[in-house]
């Protein structure tokens, strides 16, 4: 999902939800212009401000439909990264387990390019 795509979905929730930018921000702990920012494709969300968003909007990872590799989404790698960040406990532990994946992510794109 590109950086647009993602902020037109959030766009699209928040407008459902008949919130403002300035709500969601408030709601997310973060600035409005920022949440303007993410909303028009300038910028995709840090994990951790991506985490507050969805908390705010009670959603989960998947509801956004982000890909976290370059592979398609019904892969094994896709599928299980989804399910082992919902599994998280508490916020260290997701953090943790991003990072861990982010790291996988990059070995199998390494493995993919020879």
């Amino acid at each position: 999902m590109s950086k647009d795509s993602f902020g037109k979905k959030l766009k699209q929730i928040r407008k459902s939800r008949n919130l403002t930018q300035a709500q969601l921000a408030e709601l997310a702990g973060a600035n409005e212009k920022h949440i303007s920012k993410i909303e028009t494709g300038v910028y995709f969300p840090t994990y951790k401000t991506l985490v507050k968003i969805l908390k705010a909007l009670n959603l989960k990872i998947e509801d956004m439909d982000l890909e976290l590799t370059s592979t398609q989404k019904n892969s094994i790698f896709y599928a299980k990264s989804l399910q082992i960040l919902n599994s998280a406990g508490s916020e260290t532990e997701l953090e943790y387990y991003y990072g861990f994946l982010k790291q996988a992510q990059k070995g199998i794109n390494i493995l993919n390019q020879k």
